[in-house]
């Protein structure tokens, strides 16, 4: 009778993964980000940018919920 507020699409979709490279930018705030964190975090964020699955910020929260500082 009346209809659901929810939306049409599942909860099970993700979003899509873009493959690329890292950006100029990227890597120079690599650079300075490497002074304060550990090579498994700056590798872990590397991986994830690389994989599409964000950006540098979120990358970043990824990382240290995964790996720590």
């Amino acid at each position: 009778m009346y209809k659901s507020k929810t939306n049409d699409k599942k909860k099970s979709e993700t979003k899509k993964l873009k493959p690329r490279a890292l950006k100029k930018e990227e890597v120079e705030l690599f650079k300075t980000h490497s002074k304060h964190h550990s090579k498994k975090h700056i590798q872990e964020m590397k991986k994830f940018i690389k994989e599409g699955r964000g950006c540098f910020s979120e990358s970043h929260k990824h990382a240290n919920k995964k790996v720590g500082k």
